[in-house]
């Protein structure tokens, strides 16, 4: 019998003759299609399927159990208890090393805005050399601020020196922008009020500008009008980049043309370091590039098409002549990037390098001015003026920018005088103005220094050869009354004016330029260390000077840690518990807490089997 039955046709004027229209029967008459079979699953699974029978919070807690047997359920308010226990037992052990060292600090402070709150939260974070010359940082505050206003950046600064008892501060680093200029000379005049040695030099040196937000500046505006070099490589990279076919012909030409494919980023147009990582990639495997034109038809019908965005037909290939370009760009940008590395570093002195990387950045602007390709040397008199704008000699930076290449063994004063006869020419009027302030700024706070630390001490040696008569002597002395006479009037003498520590420190020979073996950076703070009994005044001005941080990025780093914290799920958090979260999370990481260390044999044996018995489970 047929799976069809003849049904009558409707009424109407549109008949349709009998037996020529059929429905199916009724579905319930079919069989039911079996179910695909799924690939055999590890016995694993069978701890995350929820029962029938369970709800899904207990089919939750079943499978903690049996995967962790020692897990415990905890709610949201116990796991916030301990969260805020936590930060408070490291914020009293915090406030207790600040009140025991009394080390003068300074600080990096920035701001930034919650995308998913619209919260504007202003970081401040503390650097410092401990007792021990280890460089520390924390961040100290985390918190709400309602605009971006001068007095209420000073606000939060002087609320958090009271917060944390902090009495001492050296430098502010920040970025560049007006209201901050405005926040510390209002912060300078608030804290001159609190006592004498709240500031050093009455604040002279207490406003440092952020070094990387300046150089990206200069790199920004020198690449406002990208030239058709870079958006043709870019717009190559985003055709290999775009599908996994294109991706993998790629490849192919990579093998034939004997280049190992690596990675390719692709950059973001507000970036400039990102756009000099893309060409940097994309130069190695120019040859693959080339083959792609030649071979690859879809690669070259893609310069064809019109871009959605410019409504224009797409930039490239690229010919010879702009990777030659390309290549030129590259060795130009290389300088930028790498002092950005410089003074990027949060963890390690940057003080010491900044002027360095200043004067190489100034040379090399100067060389490509007189370029032979147009685009880059037009690229570099717009990076020059915006360079004079913020690092013309010391019309608008820090002196102590150069100051803390002189606290470095191996360059001393030898070394910024190099780089003033190689600026302004040896002997000429314009190094002598810019030699003259560097110098009186340490000669000034040496003298700060040595008001503050130094005990004079009268000591009246008898000019007639009349025997002093000691009375009182005790038992218990040793007898050594001539060697701390002595050591007394070494003291005095040092703190003369022609043999001051500064003086001594920079008469004596540099340190010589070798190499680490280990291919480790040279340790001006283990130098410091060993010669801190030698200067013992010029070593607590090296401590405060070495601790400046040249660039307002540690502070920045919190922002990404941030962005983690207060995504989409968790932007109902107050700003008390992001702090919370923020600070005990930093602090942690660089806890003076140290983990007991395996010292033991026994210990170390029950490691190797342990490690052992993992290899042979593989």
């Amino acid at each position: 019998m047929s799976e069809y039955n003849v049904v009558d046709p409707p009424s109407g004027n549109n008949e349709v003759p009998i037996g020529t229209r059929k429905e199916p029967v009724n579905a319930s008459d079919k069989q039911p299609r079996p179910r695909k079979k799924y690939a055999k699953r590890a016995p694993i699974w069978q701890h995350f399927l929820q029962k029938d029978e369970e709800s899904e919070s207990e089919g939750w807690k079943r499978f903690c159990f049996n995967i962790f047997p020692l897990y415990k359920p905890v709610s949201k308010r116990t796991c916030s208890g301990d969260i805020v226990a936590l930060y408070l037992e490291e914020n009293a052990a915090l406030k207790h090393l600040f009140n025991v060292e009394k080390q003068r600090v300074s600080f990096t402070t920035d701001i930034w805005t919650s995308s998913t709150t619209s919260c504007n939260y202003m970081v401040i974070t503390a650097h410092w050399i401990d007792v021990q010359w280890k460089m520390q940082k924390r961040i100290l505050s985390f918190k709400v601020v309602t605009d971006h206003k001068g007095e209420t950046i000073a606000g939060q600064l002087l609320d958090c020196l009271d917060e944390w008892g902090i009495d001492k501060i050296f430098s502010v680093t920040v970025d560049n922008a007006k209201n901050n200029d405005k926040a510390l000379e209002n912060f300078k005049d608030r804290t001159r009020l609190r006592g004498g040695e709240s500031l050093v030099c009455d604040g002279e040196f207490l406003h440092m500008h952020c070094c990387a937000h300046i150089l990206n500046l200069i790199v920004g505006d020198g690449f406002k009008k990208a030239n058709y070099s870079i958006v043709s490589i870019r717009n190559e990279v985003k055709h290999v980049r775009s599908s996994f076919s294109r991706l993998r012909s790629f490849s192919m030409r990579c093998e034939t043309g004997r280049v190992c494919r690596g990675s390719l980023p692709l950059d973001v147009n507000t970036r400039w370091n990102s756009t000099y990582l893309m060409l940097s990639s994309a130069l190695k495997l120019r040859v693959a590039f080339e083959r792609m034109v030649v071979e690859d038809k879809l690669y070259c019908d893609y310069f064809e098409e019109v871009d959605e965005k410019t409504k224009a037909k797409r930039f490239g290939p690229p010919t010879s002549s702009d990777w030659d370009e390309a290549v030129s760009l590259v060795k130009f940008l290389k300088v930028f990037y790498k002092s950005t590395l410089a003074f990027s570093a949060s963890k390690t002195v940057t003080s010491t390098l900044c002027y360095k990387e200043i004067v190489d950045i100034e040379r090399n602007l100067n060389y490509m001015c007189t370029s032979l390709v147009e685009d880059i040397k037009m690229q570099a008199y717009v990076m020059r003026d915006k360079f004079e704008k913020y690092w013309n000699g010391l019309n608008n930076m820090n002196s102590l920018v150069i100051v803390g290449s002189v606290f470095d063994p191996r360059n001393k004063m030898c070394f910024a005088s190099l780089c003033f006869d190689q600026l302004y020419g040896k002997g000429s009027k314009r190094g002598k103005d810019v030699h003259a302030p560097v110098v009186s700024a340490m000669e000034s706070l040496y003298e700060y220094y040595t008001s503050r630390l130094s005990q004079p001490i009268d000591i009246t040696v008898p000019t007639t050869s009349v025997p002093i008569v000691i009375t009182d002597i005790s038992d218990d002395d040793d007898g050594e009354m001539m060697d701390s006479l002595y050591s007394q009037l070494v003291d005095v003498r040092r703190n003369e004016v022609g043999c001051s520590e500064l003086q001594i420190y920079l008469s004596e020979k540099t340190e010589v330029r070798v190499e680490n073996a280990l291919g480790l950076p040279y340790d001006v703070l283990s130098w410091w260390r060993c010669n801190s009994s030698k200067f013992p005044i010029l070593s607590e001005l090296a401590r405060v000077i070495l601790g400046i941080q040249v660039s307002s990025m540690a502070s920045e780093s919190a922002f990404s840690t941030s962005g983690r914290v207060l995504d989409s799920y968790r932007s109902s958090l107050t700003p008390y518990m992001v702090e919370v979260l923020i600070c005990t999370q930093q602090w942690l990481r660089c806890s003076y807490k140290s983990e007991a260390q395996v010292t033991s044999l026994v210990q170390m044996l029950e490691e190797i089997d342990f490690l052992e018995s993992l290899g042979k489970f593989n």
